[in-house]
Order: structure tokens, then sequence, then C-alpha cells
């Protein structure tokens, strides 16, 4: 699919607009990320490219620092592949495509004439690439495919760290008075949907991850301290909806202090214990989907024959396994994330599994199945 370019002075715009956006949602979000915001982002003096942004430091007299700005999506897409010359498609570009499709399909088929079987046709054929498109995006959307891009595209701008800070340098020594250089920020937009899963935090019942909500995975903090180790001073992390794009939230991180960081923001590590039942067992994809008109006009979709779901008991260990790391978790008062089916084992004997397991033991699914008195089958 080609993708049409855009005007440079555009995109800056609108990078400058999502900047300011994060910069007033990081205001809003705690008192420590106002005092944050006010203390180390002031008046932009420059706006080109490597890095995006000079600014001046508000709290420090005659610095300036770079700001660079990332994006990942929870396909993964950005930054793979990077070797082609014409990259894929990010997620939400594809998810905005099969959206206007699903409209026009909708619109085509409250005219559509049943007799007309060509026409019938052609409007099933439409629905089955659509069904197609739309399992295969929810497949590619995950925590591991957004870590895995965000880490390929910290390490593709960390490899420009020296030319940022050098650009940087070179701009202030030509102010009058002449600036001194205080430091790179990394600004990551992330869209997030993990709206699938349920939360989990100590002390609080469990809650379904709102649209656009970023657990903070413990794979982010050791890529914070990665950068932290390339000259980048903070990272400012806004998360944003997919589709709409509707910023939700910004935090900041102090790399010379992570810990203080989150916990003046009230964040904690959060692990994720995820079965996730929708995806291909043999880890193919896409899901494959063929469909053809029965005599009553009904519309019969079959799974493609050859992708594997798995069999009953395979899926039940793997619910099992995920079940038993989410109750030692909660052993060790850990914030995690589920997906519904560990959910739901959790809310139905994970009080009763965490008050009967040997402390401080890993619980295994063998050990879970006598202590529920479950057969094995």
């Amino acid at each position: 699919m080609s993708q049409q370019k855009v005007d440079p002075s555009v995109k800056k715009c609108l990078e400058r607009k999502h900047f300011q956006e994060a910069l007033d949602a990081l205001r809003g979000a705690s008192e420590y990320g106002r005092m944050m915001a006010d203390q180390v982002f002031g008046e932009i003096v420059e706006a080109e490219e490597s890095p995006d942004f000079i600014m001046k430091m508000p709290s420090r007299s005659d610095t300036l620092i770079g700001v660079e700005h990332l994006h990942t999506d929870p396909s993964g897409r950005e930054y793979s592949n990077r070797g082609r010359r014409s990259r894929p498609p990010t997620h939400q570009s594809e998810l905005k495509r099969v959206r206007r499709v699903q409209d026009a399909l909708q619109e085509d088929g409250r005219r559509i004439d049943w007799d007309d079987r060509e026409q019938v046709s052609r409007i099933v054929e439409r629905l089955n690439k659509i069904i197609s498109d739309d399992a295969r995006i929810l497949s590619e959307s995950d925590a591991p495919r957004q870590i895995e891009d965000l880490k390929l595209s910290l390490q593709h701008h960390l490899q420009k760290t020296e030319s940022y800070r050098n650009n940087v340098q070179n701009y202030g020594s030509h102010m009058s008075p002449r600036h001194e250089y205080g430091g790179l920020v990394f600004y990551i937009d992330m869209q997030c949907d993990y709206s699938y899963f349920t939360i989990n935090q100590p002390g609080q019942p469990p809650r379904q991850c709102r649209q656009g909500e970023l657990p903070v995975f413990p794979e982010i903090i050791q890529l914070i301290r990665e950068a932290a180790e390339d000259d980048v001073r903070w990272v400012l992390i806004s998360t944003s909806t997919l589709i709409t794009d509707e910023m939700t939230s910004a935090l900041l991180f102090d790399t010379t202090d992570i810990e203080t960081s989150m916990r003046q923001q009230g964040l904690n590590p959060c692990l994720r214990f995820i079965c996730q039942m929708h995806k291909p067992f043999d880890d193919e994809r896409p899901f494959v989907h063929k469909g053809e008109v029965n005599g009553d006009n009904g519309i019969d979709l079959i799974l493609n024959k050859k992708q594997l779901a798995g069999t009953r008991r395979q899926l039940q260990r793997l619910v099992k396994v995920e079940a038993c790391k989410a109750i030692d978790a909660m052993e060790h008062n850990q914030a995690f994330i589920a997906s519904p089916v560990v959910q739901l084992m959790i809310n139905i004997c994970g009080t009763y599994l965490l008050k009967c397991k040997r402390p401080g033991v890993p619980l295994k699914p063998g050990v879970m199945d006598r202590l529920l008195g479950l057969r094995k089958r």
C-alpha cells in the first residue's frame, strides 16, 4: 500500500502540536509531572531535524536540551524489515484503512439485492477480506511486538546521539549569551490498546485496562536504563488510543533516578500473564477465512484447516502455566496484567490457591490440579 508523502513543514507542525499536548498531559498527571515539565521543558528555539527540537531549560540559565521524537504501535511494524525499500504500513494506518472499508461495505450492504447472485458474491468476497484483515491485525497486536518495536526504534535513534549532542552544542555556541548543553530527551509516542486485558495491582480490585493505558512492563524500564548509557537524560512517554490517536497520559523518567521517577508518579513495574486464545497456536499468521453463501442466503465462514488452534489439553496447560505465574506475583505483591481466561482462573480460585500453596515456592500446574482436586484427562 502506497503512503502519501507529508509536507515537512506540516509534519513538523504536527510534531510540535503533539509534543505540546504531551507536556500538557504530563503537567496534569501528577505534581511530579508538573514540576518536572516546568523545570526541564522551556521555549523551543529550533525545530528542524537531528534532533527534532532544541529547547531552553527553565531551571538552568543559558542551557539547551535536545528533544528527539520516536513512535511505536502494537503491531511492531514501525522498525521491522528496515532493509526493505517500502516499509509496511503501521498498525494505526491499517486500522484506519479497515475501518474505511467496513464503513463502505456497510453502506453498500444497505442496497444489496439478494436475488443478484453476482452482487452477493462480490459483497461476500469483500466481507471475507475484512474478517481476515481484522483477525490478522488482532493476532499481530500484542505487548511483545510493541516492546520489540520500541527496542529497535531506540537502537536506531541511539546511534545518532552523538550527532544530536553536537548539533545542540553547535547551536548553543552561536547564541548570545553562549548556551551550554544540558542533555537529550527522547519523546516516545506510544499508541496502546491493552483493553483486552485486566490489570491487577496490590491492594486494589482488578479492573480492565483502559484504551490508551500503558502498563509499565519491566522490559520498558530496562530499555530506559540502556538509553541512559547513551547520553539520554530524560525519557518522556505519551500514550494514546488507536484509530483516534487521542492522548490519554504522559510519563517522565529521569534516567539518573528511574525508581524515584516511578514512585513520584505512582507507577509500578507491571508483569504480564497472557494466554492469547485469539492467536494461532502454531505461531503461523494470519488467520485465514474462506466463505460462501449457503442456500438460505447466510454466509458460511471457514477457518483455514491448516491453521492449528491447539488441542484442548495444550490450551488448558497454557492457561494454567500463566495462572500459576500470576498467583506467584500476587504472593509477592507485584502488579500484572492478565488475559481474560487467566483472569477468570484468578477470580475463581486465586485466593484459595494463594492460601494453600507453599510460601515462597513457585506454583506449578500439577500442584494446582492437586490443590483444586482436578483429574488428568
